[in-house]
Order: C-alpha cells, then sequence, then structure tokens
C-alpha cells in the first residue's frame, strides 16, 4: 500500500474511531466534536510519524542529491513557470485593453 493510501486510511479510522468513542462517553455536541477532532488530529499525527520513518528507512539507498533527477525537475518547473507568466501577462493585456476600450465608448458617449 502506497504512505498516502496508509495516510488516508488511518485519518479515516481515527474519525470514526474517535466519533464511536465520544457518542459512547459524551452527550454534548461540542465536546463529541472536539474529541472526535483530537482523535481525527491524533492518528494523523502519529500515522504521519510512522510513514516517514518508514519512508526513511526504505529509500536510504537511493542517493539524496541525484543530480541529474534535479535538473530535470528544475526544467519542467521553469517550462511551467514561463507558461503561468505568458498566461498571466495575456490576462493582464485582455484587461488593460478592455479598460481601454471601456474607456473610449465611455468617452464617445459624452
Amino acid at each position: 500500500m502506497k504512505p498516502n493510501n496508509f495516510i488516508n486510511l488511518s485519518v479515516v479510522f481515527g474519525f470514526f474511531l474517535g466519533l464511536v468513542f465520544a457518542l459512547a462517553k459524551f452527550d454534548n455536541p461540542e465536546t463529541i466534536f472536539f474529541c472526535t477532532l483530537f482523535s481525527t488530529l491524533g492518528f494523523y499525527l502519529i500515522i504521519l510519524f510512522c510513514s516517514s520513518v518508514y519512508i526513511w528507512f526504505v529509500e536510504t539507498n537511493q542517493t539524496f542529491f541525484n543530480k541529474t533527477r534535479i535538473d530535470k525537475r528544475l526544467e519542467f518547473f521553469d517550462k511551467e513557470f514561463d507558461i503561468r507568466e505568458r498566461e498571466a501577462i495575456n490576462i493582464r493585456r485582455y484587461i488593460q485593453n478592455a479598460d481601454f476600450l471601456e474607456n473610449k465608448s465611455s468617452n464617445d458617449k459624452k
């Protein structure tokens, strides 16, 4: 099972376990809510720690600083950033042109 799936499963289990115990023990809705919230948060933190330790021990065989992999990822992010920047520039130009046309049409009406 992937660590992400294990974390999700554990959080859902913690939620329902906390909900069952809170419903069995308390009558006040606020107390039930907070007990369920703390139980879910507790399970999340514990499982996150366990899965991070698992990943740390499993992936120690790999090099931590693989230069070629890091360069490929940086190039990918650089390309994505350029694409987003061009989109933002085009949107800014469209807004400026729309404002100019709107101002021009309001001046023509006067």
